[in-house]
Order: C-alpha cells, then structure tokens, then sequence
C-alpha cells in the first residue's frame, strides 16, 4: 500500500507513519510502520510512505495514522496528535 499524504513541512523522521488495525477477538491491535519509499514532486507539502503486510484482513480494516515519533513513545489511540486518514 502506498499512501501520499499530505502534511505541514515537517521532517518526515519527527513522526511515524503506520497502517493501524483494530484489535480482533481480544488481540492487539496491528500496528505496522511504513517507510518513506519515494520522494513527491513537492517535498514542502508531503512525503509518501509505503508498507508491504499479509493479506490476512481486508484492506477496509486498516487506517493509515501519523504519530509523533520519538524513543519510548507510547501513544494512547484518543490521543488528539494523532493525524487519521478520513
């Protein structure tokens, strides 16, 4: 899956873009880190990031998020600094 999104101009290392999945019958929710996988044709408004997982789920389960992304963070899913894809 490849997303281009759109953000401020931030340096892309300052947060984490992940592929999120509720939780099912109890488990964990599946939370996978995408990659930058190429530059866009204007850097100052995005970045496009890309993951490669198994097709367990259907693709309607999982959301595209962008956290803050530092050492030991651990963020709560209400938390108002998460950036959903709508």
């Amino acid at each position: 899956m490849l997303k281009e999104q759109e953000t401020s101009p931030t340096d892309p290392e300052a947060v984490q873009v992940q592929l999120y999945a509720e939780p099912l019958k109890s488990r964990e929710p599946e939370i996978h880190p995408m990659i930058q996988e190429e530059e866009v044709s204007n850097p100052a408004r995005g970045h496009a990031f890309g993951v490669r997982i198994p097709a367990h789920r259907p693709a309607s389960d999982c959301t595209p998020r962008i956290i803050p992304a530092f050492d030991g963070a651990l963020v709560p899913i209400e938390a108002n600094r998460i950036l959903w894809y709508r």
